[in-house]
């Protein structure tokens, strides 16, 4: 049995549409239209305190935009607005549903990714996958604050399940791949994105463990 960890945003789920229109919609439920400045002052700020391991970097971000500009909504009603708009716009990657399904038989399946741990499981719940992941890892967990690649998010990992063979599968090749290599993980890098032979779909992926 190994224990496999699966990255969420372009491996476990996807967005129907790109991420300005989720903001877009956001805006829109909170009855605002945004200049565009607004946009991407909300996005360096929202990176900056995603990268300070904040409570609540989307809470944040939208208090320092309204701060900023004129913008006449709450910032608790914006950030609130926003992860509903992300939930309703995630569905799962092709294929990965099966592949799930079919290693949880053989193997504990986890989550190992960076982001809010209430955003990041709440998408895989959304799309009906979560109960198949004993094991979730964030790195906004007050208990891990560490980002792939980085040592001590995939050291986290390691605790929460007791195994020799540790995997991550990953759609990015530096933070999942050569960053979980390099920590004694075994790797596959899948990226429905592509056509590509030689990256795995995750209709062959279920074979390949």
């Amino acid at each position: 049995m190994a224990a496999i960890f699966f990255d969420v945003d372009g491996t476990l789920v996807r967005w129907s549409g790109g991420y300005g229109e989720i903001i877009a919609d956001a805006f829109d439920r909170a009855e605002v239209t945004p200049a565009d400045d607004w946009l991407a002052h909300y996005n360096e700020r929202f990176f900056h305190h995603f990268g300070e391991f904040a409570d609540d970097p989307y809470h944040r971000a939208f208090t320092d935009l309204c701060d900023e500009y004129p913008v006449d909504a709450d910032p608790r009603e914006l950030a609130d607005a926003l992860v509903a708009a992300e939930f309703d716009a995630v569905e799962p990657v092709p294929g990965v549903e099966r592949a799930v399904e079919k290693l949880a038989e053989d193997h504990t399946l986890g989550i190992l990714t960076n982001g809010i741990p209430g955003v990041q499981f709440g998408k895989v719940e959304e799309v009906g996958l979560l109960d198949y992941f004993d094991a979730r890892v964030a790195s906004h967990d007050p208990d891990v604050e560490a980002t792939k690649p980085d040592r001590d998010i995939f050291e986290a990992a390691k605790a929460r399940v007791d195994t020799e063979t540790y995997v991550m599968v990953g759609d990015d090749r530096e933070p999942d791949v050569e960053g979980a290599r390099a920590h004694g993980f075994e790797t596959v890098h899948v990226d429905a994105s592509i056509a590509d032979l030689r990256t795995p779909d995750f209709r062959t992926l279920a074979t390949l463990l």
